[in-house]
Formats: structure tokens, sequence, C-alpha cells
């Protein structure tokens, strides 16, 4: 909430750059309404986009400093500068592939989060979207709507471990050749 406060005063109220609030022009292709295809709409993306990504920023720049400086001082990362490899290919082939793994469980947890703020954001910066629709449905008390949306919530976790499980596969070599 703050985070969305506090970018709405700087970049919409202080510089003008960007919108406060609101979609922007939208284009009706067919059935779909979108505002991706209009500049106005892109332009009041970009508040509720940087809110949500601030949101977890920090707890994942913690988490990988954390894993690269514990990957930094293990026996593998010793011998690959004894043996006289580059520092740059030791950080991000040797010490950042190994970092990757506990880092993705986290942003795939997370992004669980990240679903729930929405409605805080969609709340600040007036968005018409499934947040607004939820807490629509808890005042009026729309018991199908309100479970169609945890419905679709948890296809979204389920959705997202999968990926995630998925892309240990593509970050750990050690996963691709079990028999």
């Amino acid at each position: 909430f703050l985070i969305g406060v506090g970018l709405i005063y700087l970049l919409a109220v202080e510089l003008g750059w960007l919108p406060s609030f609101g979609r922007g022009d939208v284009v009706h292709i067919g059935w779909w309404t979108t505002g991706l295809l209009t500049e106005s709409g892109r332009k009041s993306l970009v508040l509720p986009v940087l809110t949500l990504g601030f949101f977890q920023l920090t707890l994942i720049m913690r988490l990988v400093r954390a894993e690269m400086l514990e990957t930094m001082r293990t026996d593998y990362v010793r011998f690959a500068r004894a043996r006289g490899i580059p520092a740059r290919r030791i950080q991000f082939r040797h010490a950042l592939r190994n970092t990757m793994v506990p880092v993705v469980t986290i942003v795939g947890l997370q992004l669980g989060s990240v679903i729930a703020f929405a409605i805080v954001t969609e709340t600040v910066f007036q968005w018409p979207g499934l947040g607004a629709l939820f807490v629509n449905a808890v005042q009026f008390v729309d018991i199908p709507v309100m479970a169609a949306y945890l419905m679709f919530v948890a296809f979204v976790f389920a959705a997202v471990n999968f990926m995630t499980d998925f892309v240990y596969v593509l970050i750990d070599p050690r996963l691709r050749s079990l028999r």
C-alpha cells in the first residue's frame, strides 16, 4: 500500500510522468477489451507493476546475496579459483547456478502473495480487475463469485508450483539424469 502511494506521489504528482489511477484508453478487439495496445494503457500499467515488483524485490535480493555469499565459500569455488578460472565465470557459471535452487523456490512461493496483494494494488490504482471483483463479492456476500475467485487462486498456486518444479530441472543438472 505504502509503496504504491509513494510511487504515485513521486512519479505522478511531483514529476507528472505517469497517470496516478485508472487503465487509460482501451481498444476493443472482438469480445476482448485491452489497454495494452494503447500508449496511455501501457503508461497506466507501469505504476502497478512497479508496486508489485518492489514488494517482493527486497526479499529476493537478500536471499540471492546470502546464498551467493554462502556458495562462494564452498570448496568447488575455491578449487575453480585455484585452477585460474576467471572470477566472472565462477560467479555466473558455478556459484549462481547453485544459488538459484532456493531462490526459485522462494520466488515460486512469493508469486502467491503477489496475487494476494494485487487486490490492494488494484484498489490503490483503481483498476477494475479480479481483486476489485472479489472485494465487491465480499461486500455483497456473493458466494459463487468468492468461490470462483478462490478456485482460480488455487489453480494459479498449483500452476506456479508445477512451473517451479519444472524450472528445477532446467537449473540443476543433477535432476536431469535421474534414472
